[in-house]
C-alpha cells in the first residue's frame, strides 16, 4: 500500500491563558500565573474550544466534543457551607458538570436536648440548594467536644455538650490547636451516636441528598478517618465491633441507597456494603503509591499501574478526593508554608493533582481556586469514567523518583526492589487512563523537561524533589486499551515541546498511514491535533496502535501528553 503523508498546516490558537523552598514563576513557565477564582467567578469559566480540523495551538488542550456529557456517577464539589445559616449559590455554570454543594452540620445543632431530634433546618437547607440546581453531600460532625485551647474552644466543638452528663471519657488532645474528642468507643457515646443515625434514617434526608459522609473522631476538624486505626493499618478497623455497628447503622439509615454513603477512610466492611470512600490529600500528588484499595502500584519497570479489581474500582463505588488548598495563606507561616514559600508553584500543583485524581479513577472531587480554569470543565467530564464509557484515553509522560523504603513500607504486591532503586529511588513513569506508552526496542525514551518541586514531599527519594513532564525519543509507541470502543472518527492530541527544527510524524495502520507537522525549534509547549478515521488495533511494531516519530534521524521529539478522543 502506498504511504500517505499529510503535513498539517500550522494553525496557532493562543490559550487564554513540607519543607518549603523558594521558586519564582520562571520555574513554572508552562502554566498560568497564580490567580485564585472565587465561587462568584465560576460563571466566567467556559470549556476550551473544540476544533474539528487538524491544528496546532500553544499550550495545553483540554477540549472535548461539545456533545460530551458528564458520567452519571461523577460529582464535583464547588461550594461548601459549614453550618446552616448560609444559602447555597446559583453558580450559573457555563459548562456541563454534576456540581454539588457540601453541607457540614453539627450534631449539637440537631439534638440540642437528649432524644429530641430536629432535622428541619438541615432539610430546609438541602431543599434551598435544590432550588438553585445544587445537590448536597451531607457531613454530620459528631465527635469534637471542643477545638483549640482559647475561650472559644467549646464553641467550635461539634458534639452536644449534654454528653458531659454521662461522664464519657475524652481522647487526648494532639496539640493545643486540635480537637478534644469524645471517645467513640465509649458505650454511652456509641449508644447515643447510633440513636442519631437511626433518627436520620427516619427522615427524608437519605432520599434528598446525593451522598452522605461517615467519619470518626480525628485530631483535626472534619471527623476524618473511619476507625481508631490509621490508613496504613486500616484493615484492623474491620475487626472493631463499634466501627462495624456504626457502619451497620448507616446502612440501615440508607437502606437501598447504600451507594450514597462514603467513608472517611478505607474499610472493607463498608466496601462490602457498597459504601465508597473519600480521601483528602491529592495535593500531595504522589501519595497512595502503592495503595491496595485503589489498586495503585508500580510494575517492575516503574510504570504506575491501576488494578481495576481493587476493592474501590471493582465495585464502582464512590471514589473521592479533595484538591482545595490553594489560598495564598498556604504559602505563609500561618499554614507552615505547606506548599512552598510563595504561590508560584500552585498552578503546577493544581495541574498535577487534577491529573493524578483522574489517574486514580476518581468519581468525585472537591476543588477550589480553579487556577487553570480550562481544566475544570475537562475534569467535570472525565470523573466517574470507566473504559467502557470514557470519551477519551490519555497518557501524561511524567517521571519522578519514589523512595524505595517508603514504597516497601506500603507495598502489598511484594515488588522486587533493585539495588539501583535502593540507591537512587524507584523511577515512577506516567499517569495513564487506558492509553499506555511503553519503551521497547527501537522505541526507547528518556525523561525530559525538569520541573522542581516547591516542597520536599515525604514519599520522594531524598535529593530528587522534581518531576520530568515529558519523554524524549526518536520514536515513541502507544497502545490503546483494547477494551475501549473507538468511534468512527478520532482526534489524537499531542502536547509536545518544540525543541528542534524538523517535524513530528504520527504513524498508524501498520505505518502505511501518516500525518505530520513541522516543528520550529522555538522551545514552546504546543498541542497538535490530528483528526483521522478509526485506526487498526495493534498494527504497529510491538503491537502499538500508533507511534510518534521524529522526521530527522539525528533529532528527538519531546512529548508530554497524548489524548485520543472519540467524536
Amino acid at each position: 500500500m502506498k504511504k500517505i503523508l499529510i503535513y498539517t498546516a500550522l494553525l496557532i490558537v493562543p490559550l487564554s491563558l513540607i519543607s518549603a523552598r523558594y521558586f519564582d514563576e520562571l520555574s513554572f513557565p508552562y502554566w498560568p500565573s497564580y490567580k485564585y477564582l472565587e465561587i462568584d467567578e465560576l460563571s466566567s469559566i467556559s470549556p476550551q474550544k473544540w476544533i474539528t480540523e487538524d491544528h496546532v495551538l500553544e499550550g495545553w488542550d483540554w477540549s472535548l466534543p461539545p456533545n460530551t456529557k458528564p458520567a452519571p456517577s461523577s460529582l464535583v464539589g464547588l461550594q461548601r457551607n459549614i453550618g446552616l445559616h448560609k444559602d447555597f449559590k446559583d453558580l450559573n455554570l457555563q459548562f456541563e458538570s454534576n456540581s454539588v454543594g457540601i453541607l457540614w452540620v453539627k450534631w449539637r445543632d440537631i439534638e440540642k436536648e437528649p432524644g429530641v431530634y430536629d432535622f428541619s433546618k438541615v432539610i430546609k437547607r438541602i431543599k434551598q440548594a435544590k432550588k438553585v440546581d445544587t445537590d448536597i453531600l451531607l457531613r454530620i460532625l459528631c465527635h469534637a467536644r471542643s477545638r483549640g485551647s482559647d475561650d472559644k474552644a467549646l464553641q467550635r466543638g461539634d458534639a452536644p455538650l449534654w454528653l458531659d452528663n454521662y461522664h464519657i471519657d475524652l481522647l487526648p488532645q494532639k496539640t493545643p490547636k486540635h480537637n478534644i474528642n469524645y471517645n467513640p468507643a465509649s458505650p454511652v457515646f456509641h449508644y447515643q451516636y447510633l440513636k442519631l443515625i437511626d433518627a436520620l434514617g427516619k427522615t427524608e434526608i437519605p432520599k434528598l441528598v446525593k451522598a452522605a459522609y461517615v467519619g470518626y473522631a480525628s485530631p483535626s476538624f472534619g471527623d476524618e478517618g473511619i476507625g481508631p486505626y490509621g490508613e496504613k493499618n486500616s484493615a484492623a478497623n474491620d475487626t472493631v465491633p463499634h466501627v462495624r455497628e456504626r457502619l451497620d447503622a448507616w446502612q440501615n439509615a440508607f437502606k437501598g441507597m447504600e451507594s450514597k454513603i462514603f467513608m472517611g477512610g478505607p474499610c472493607d466492611y463498608g466496601f462490602q456494603k457498597g459504601f465508597g470512600v473519600r480521601r483528602g490529600y491529592v495535593e500531595m500528588y504522589y501519595y497512595n503509591i502503592p495503595n491496595h484499595d485503589l489498586g495503585q502500584y508500580l510494575d517492575e519497570n516503574g510504570y504506575l499501574m491501576v488494578d481495576e479489581n481493587s476493592p474501590i474500582l471493582k465495585n464502582k463505588t464512590f471514589n473521592g478526593e479533595v484538591n482545595e488548598e490553594y489560598e495564598e495563606d498556604w504559602a505563609t507561616s500561618n499554614r507552615g508554608f505547606r506548599f512552598g514559600k510563595d504561590t508560584s508553584g500552585f498552578p503546577y500543583r493544581y495541574f498535577m493533582s487534577n491529573l493524578r485524581a483522574l489517574q486514580m479513577r476518581c468519581t468525585y472531587i472537591h476543588t477550589t481556586g480553579h487556577l487553570i480554569p480550562e481544566m475544570l470543565p475537562f475534569i467535570s467530564l472525565e470523573l466517574g469514567r470507566t473504559v467502557e464509557d470514557t470519551p477519551d484515553v490519555w497518557s501524561f509522560l511524567t517521571t519522578s523518583y519514589i523512595g524505595s523504603k517508603y514504597y516497601q513500607n506500603h507495598d502489598y504486591r511484594n515488588r522486587q526492589i533493585t539495588d539501583q532503586e535502593k540507591s537512587y529511588g524507584i523511577e515512577l513513569k506516567n499517569f495513564e487512563r487506558w492509553l499506555y506508552q511503553r519503551d521497547a526496542e527501537g522505541y526507547e525514551t528518556t525523561p525530559a523537561v525538569k520541573i522542581n518541586h516547591p516542597i520536599k514531599m515525604w514519599m520522594m527519594e531524598k535529593g530528587k524533589y522534581y518531576d520530568y513532564i515529558a519523554r524524549s525519543g526518536q520514536k515513541i509507541g502507544f497502545d490503546i486499551d483494547d477494551r475501549w470502543n473507538e468511534g468512527k472518527k478520532l482526534a489524537i492530541k499531542v502536547s509536545y515541546f518544540d525543541q528542534n527544527k524538523g517535524g513530528l510524524v504520527l504513524k498508524y495502520n501498520a505505518g502505511e498511514m501518516q500525518k505530520a507537522i513541522s516543528t520550529e525549534g522555538d522551545g514552546k509547549l504546543k498541542t497538535a491535533t490530528f483528526v483521522l478515521p478509526k485506526i487498526q488495533k495493534n498494527s504497529m511494531d510491538h503491537a502499538f496502535d500508533f507511534t510518534l516519530e521524529s522526521n530527522l534521524a539525528d533529532e528527538n521529539i519531546v512529548v508530554s501528553m497524548v489524548r485520543v478522543i472519540n467524536y
